[in-house]
Order: C-alpha cells, then structure tokens, then sequence
C-alpha cells in the first residue's frame, strides 16, 4: 500500500515536471522509456494521451519506441536518462581533475633529484589542468575541454620524447604512458560528446 502511494506520488510530480515539455520531447522519453523510471514513463504516457500523441500506454509496444540496438558497441555511448547522464559526467571530471596531480607529483619527484628545469613545467601544467577542470565542471564549455586536448596531446609528445632519449628504453614506462594517453584521450572526447548531447531534462 506504501508502495503504491509511493509510486502514485512520484508520477504525480513527474506530471507537473513534464506537463511543460513540448510534445517532441515528450515522444523522446516515450522512445526511450527503458532509460525512464517507471513513475517518469507513466507521467509522460499520460501527457501524451491527454495531447493526442498516443491512444495508450499498449502504444509503446509499437517498434518506433522500443529502444533500437546495433550490432557492434558503440564509442561513445548516448544517454538519456538524465540521472545515469549526471552520474556519468560526473565520473568523467572527477577523472579529469584527479589527472592533474600526475604532473604535480612528477614535478615535486624532480624537484627532489634536484632537476628544476622539469619541476617547474610539470607543475605549471598540472596547476593548469586542474583549473581548467573546475572551470569545466562551472561551465560545461567545448572550448576548455579543447585547451585541455591541447595540453595533453603537447604533455604526451614531452613524455615521450623524455622517455626515448634515455640510454635505456623504458618499455615499461611507454606502455604505461600509451595506456593513460589512450584512456585521457577518450574521457575528452567522451565529455565533449556527453555536453553536446545534453539532456533537456538538465
């Protein structure tokens, strides 16, 4: 019985939230219901009944709004549910922000073997970086996330060229560095791709 108040209630509040959708939008979460809680796609059928969009709730078995699926995995997954897309965004610059203190740490490791020519620009980068993170976080800008391309395409090469010029190739440490390049690289692409393809929920 609690339950069921419960649920009555949550769809009752998704109403109000909904009822100033356009109908596109509207006819999206129906698409994509599977993303939705339950009380979400019960508040958008009924909107869509009241507005003619639908007959009822047996109209989201018609295939134009089962979720389609492809053979293959994609890149860069789309998401609609406005929570799973919060969760994931968020994940994504807590990652960002903590890749700032690699540099730190390998300037402050430098500055101890007494090379301050490396200290200063490890540091200078990962200050950067960081505060273009929580600029990111602030603004949700494409052009920051780009500065922050830049700068760890420009961080990879340095490394790089560092590591191959030792007497001993550090195998090891090129792996290490192709791994976290390549993990870097597709969080920043990722992010971009999640901010332009924003939910109208947020």
């Amino acid at each position: 019985m609690g339950n069921s108040n419960e649920n009555t209630g949550n769809t009752m509040s998704f109403q109000e939230r909904y009822s100033g959708y356009s109908d596109n939008h509207i006819m999206e979460i129906l698409k994509n219901h599977k993303d939705y809680k339950e009380s979400a796609v019960s508040a958008a059928v009924h909107i869509a009944i009241e507005r003619q969009l639908i007959h009822s709730e047996q109209d989201l078995m018609a295939p134009e709004f089962q979720s389609v699926t492809t053979s293959g995995v994609k890149l860069f997954p789309v998401i609609t549910n406005p929570y799973h897309y919060k969760k994931t965004v968020g994940s994504i610059f807590r990652v960002l922000f903590i890749i700032g203190f690699i540099p730190l740490i390998f300037g402050i490791m430098k500055y101890a073997d007494g090379k301050i020519n490396m200290t200063i620009p490890a540091i200078v980068v990962g200050t950067v970086w960081m505060l273009l993170s929580f600029l990111l976080l602030r603004t949700k800008r494409i052009l920051i996330l780009m500065l922050q391309f830049i700068i760890l395409i420009f961080t990879i090469f340095s490394i790089a060229y560092y590591l191959i010029i030792q007497e001993v190739f550090p195998k090891i440490d090129m792996v290490m560095l192709a791994i976290g390049s390549l993990i870097s690289i597709y969080l920043i692409l990722y992010l971009k791709e999640l901010i332009q393809t924003k939910p109208d929920d947020l």
